[in-house]
């Protein structure tokens, strides 16, 4: 393929992922729905900066503080870096797909990564997957340009490698399943081998620790929280045998990745085995597999012992996105590769729909779905209304989704918010480690959603509700807070 042929392309798959993008970032301003408790957690953590927070790397946090700093604090300034980190890694994945695949394969790619039903729902939220996808596919491109060299001349190359996927640990510990794939690819390949097992080895593992070291060292300083808190989220305790879990895992990723290239790639690996037999894999496409795998057999694994959430596996369809196009393409499978399209289309549209529409959510009998995203730009200035017209010094909130939702829609009220924290020197969330209430100030407007609640209660020495704040958030459902006047707090 000619130069120019090239160049032909890869504006092809710009213009395509800017028209894509400036869709998504109009929805993104347009919906009325609220952030949800993790968002408005996120943008709580970027008012404060630090290298960590007690459940997540901070990268998250760092770049909302960045988009507030030029945009404002709105909903739609906070998720806008949602949408622009996944056309980053769209056109990441198209120069991936380049150089080993050609321009009419990374165009294909590009394109079917960027429309992936999973793509699609989380770029119109801001969560910690956005950035650990953009790090990862950067990783990819450092990958593939670094096979195409030999270990000498691939040096930067290496170090950059390295470098991304430090940044995708901030982003996401998840990001550094990218070394386990990348240990795996080395059994497999020679070339990958070559790099691994000699200086670029050392340079690659050089620029991750490069990268995540603030963060351990922050851990050190915060007793490990975060690295606890992601061991506790395996939930490994117990009955250890779950395989309708296992089952549920396995079929999200169907919904997340695309029936139709999950499908490709389930297929692909079965008949694969058969030599000579479709997809005839290359080994290229055994790298990639090989990067991949580790996430979806940690993920498969968790939901068998325990459960997991079906995003747990997305960094590997980044590499995945190229291999089932490849194979597609290759192939002359044309009418599975529209049918992909359709799918991803029809499903971006429905998601669509439904962040700008209410009707249509509750026409398709959806709006429970939702609860988490609506009522709080009601009931956060509500509560906050009842704390100053009562004269409390402060807010107490006993849940962290609540709290980090009050801090958000209440952030100008000047109402100070802080956390029921039951043993504050093992806290549970990061609230509980931040904002403990310690018995300062003496009266405080407690807010729970429980009907009895005197283990809270009961440690004060006047309680006396007030009055119930709710909202309907769905169909035949509401969100309920009991306000309750505290004074008087005694210690055990």
């Amino acid at each position: 393929m000619s130069g120019a042929d090239e160049r032909r392309l890869w504006l092809a798959a710009v213009a395509a992922v800017t028209a894509l993008t400036l869709l998504r970032l109009y929805v993104v301003f347009a919906t009325d729905l609220n952030l949800g408790p993790d968002e408005a957690q996120y943008w709580s953590w970027s008012t404060e900066p630090a290298f960590g927070y007690f459940s997540k790397p901070p990268m998250i946090a760092w770049i909302i503080a960045g988009m507030t700093s030029v945009c404002g604090d709105g909903e739609g300034c906070i998720r806008a870096a949602s949408p622009l980190l996944y056309a980053v890694s769209a056109l990441l994945i198209f120069e991936a797909g380049r150089l080993l695949y050609g321009a009419r394969v990374a165009l294909w790619s590009c394109l079917a990564f960027a429309t992936l039903p999973g793509v699609s729902f989380s770029s119109a939220l801001m969560t910690t997957d956005v950035p650990l996808l953009a790090f990862w596919s950067a990783a990819l491109l450092a990958l593939a340009a670094m096979l195409r060299r030999a270990p000498a001349e691939s040096r930067l190359i290496a170090l950059a490698l390295g470098l991304a996927v430090g940044l995708a640990m901030l982003s996401k510990y998840a990001g550094g399943y990218f070394l386990l794939g990348l240990a795996l690819a080395a059994l497999i390949d020679r070339r990958v081998r070559a790099h691994v097992l000699g200086l670029n080895g050392v340079l690659i593992l050089a620029g991750a620790l490069a990268m995540i070291a603030p963060n351990i060292v922050w851990n050190l300083e915060n007793g490990f929280a975060t690295v606890s808190h992601t061991a506790y989220n395996a939930g490994l305790k117990g009955d250890l045998f779950h395989p309708a879990r296992l089952a549920e895992f396995a079929g999200a990723q169907f919904g997340v990745f695309g029936p139709v290239l999950m499908g490709v790639i389930v297929a692909g690996l079965a008949l694969g085995l058969r030599s000579g037999a479709w997809p005839r894999a290359t080994s290229d496409d055994a790298v990639l597999l090989a990067i991949s795998a580790p996430v979806l057999l940690v993920g498969l694994s968790i939901a068998f012992l325990s459960k997991a959430n079906a995003n747990w596996a997305a960094p590997a369809y980044a590499g995945l996105a190229l291999v089932a196009t490849r194979w597609l393409v290759a192939n002359a499978n044309r009418k599975w590769l529209a049918g992909s399209f359709a799918v991803a289309l029809v499903a971006a549209a429905a998601l669509t729909a439904a962040a700008l529409s209410p009707r249509f959510v509750e026409a398709i009998g959806q709006t429970n779905a939702f609860k988490l995203l609506r009522g709080w730009n009601t009931q956060g200035p509500a509560i906050a209304l009842a704390a100053r017209e009562g004269g409390f010094e402060a807010v107490l909130a006993e849940d962290r989704e609540d709290m980090a939702s009050l801090l958000y829609y209440t952030r100008r009220s000047g109402v100070p918010i802080l956390m029921w924290t039951p043993d504050p020197t093992h806290p549970n969330d990061h609230y509980q480690m931040t904002k403990p209430y310690a018995g300062t100030p003496d009266r405080v407007l407690f807010i729970t959603r429980r009907e009895e609640s005197n283990d809270v209660t009961g440690r004060f020495a006047a309680a006396r509700e007030t009055e119930i704040v709710s909202v309907t958030i769905g169909k035949d459902r509401q969100r309920t807070f009991r306000l309750i006047d505290l004074s008087g707090f005694q210690i055990d």
